[in-house]
């Protein structure tokens, strides 16, 4: 059987400037070519935006490190779009494609997931963040893009703090929330699913002076054991799903009353952090060939 593993060309091997979403890309694929070899499979790399791929070639496709398509989301989902007609790709087109806008975030939370407050604009402009302050009642906030990933042009914004550059704002529709201080201190709890069952958690936290924890802010990861609130979060997250995912990531933090809620929850193209969790691989290629035998 032959997969398809989709990423980026930035990752290539001996690309510039790879650096630490290089390494992260690495770690992943040794997991992924060892399990696949213990199985006899093969799992190549391809360029998601390669034109000269013939994706019917593949038995299956699965969406990895392809990190750059915050800037080019139209023909990401176009591409998707083709590879979906030519075998078959995971995690559903359909549930990526629920999952692309942040405004899932406002359907969890109106199904009961406990979550962040937010308010959601089609422009990141002058009125959308000074009238947030009011409307969340909170004296600091986060501007995000709607569709975006790796902290990408995400801005932290105290109220008597001058608006930043647009350009370091979301370029188009965004949503705000009010910043959480536990992030900056405690970090995020990811929690990583396959066929909607746990498999392990890490602790994000990030550099010092950062809120972010992304690695390529200073952040860093931790061994993770969630407790009890933090599995429940997840698991209604995961049952309010649209459909089962092949593979989640529930990303969790503590509001200011300590108890956990949603960040995010990513379906498109999760880092799964195998240092935390080397044996990832297994039940992630356990599900996608179940996935495929059955049909589905």
């Amino acid at each position: 059987m032959h997969i398809a593993f989709l990423t980026c060309a930035e990752l290539r091997p001996g690309q510039p400037g790879r650096g630490p979403e290089g390494r992260e890309h690495d770690l992943q694929m040794a997991a992924l070519h060892r399990e696949a070899a213990r199985r006899g499979l093969r799992i190549d790399e391809v360029i998601w935006d390669d034109p000269a791929i013939d994706w019917a070639g593949f038995d299956a496709a699965l969406v990895g490190t392809t990190w750059d398509y915050p800037q080019k989301r139209d023909l990401f989902f176009e591409k998707l779009a083709h590879i979906d007609a030519q075998t078959a790709l995971f995690n559903p087109l359909a549930l990526m494609q629920w999952n692309l806008d942040k405004a899932y975030l406002a359907d969890l939370a109106n199904k009961g997931v406990p979550s962040i407050p937010a308010i959601w604009a089609d422009a990141a402009d002058a009125h959308s963040i000074t009238s947030a302050f009011d409307a969340l009642q909170a004296d600091e906030i986060v501007i995000k893009p709607r569709i975006g990933a790796n902290a990408w042009r995400q801005a932290r914004l105290k109220r008597e703090e001058a608006l930043p550059d647009p350009q370091d704002l979301p370029p188009d529709a965004c949503f705000i929330q009010p910043f959480l201080p536990g992030i900056a201190k405690y970090g995020e709890i990811s929690m990583l699913y396959y066929d909607g069952r746990f498999s392990h958690g890490v602790r994000k936290i990030p550099g010092r002076g950062d809120y972010r924890v992304q690695s390529g802010y200073g952040g860093r990861e931790v061994d993770h054991h969630p407790d009890v609130q933090e599995c429940a979060v997840a698991k209604a997250a995961i049952a309010a799903l649209p459909h089962l995912p092949l593979y989640a990531r529930i990303d969790l933090v503590r509001d200011t009353s300590n108890q956990p809620v949603i960040m995010e929850v990513e379906l498109i193209e999760p880092y799964h952090y195998p240092e935390q969790g080397e044996g990832f691989a297994r039940p992630l290629l356990d599900g996608l060939l179940a996935a495929l035998h059955s049909g589905q």
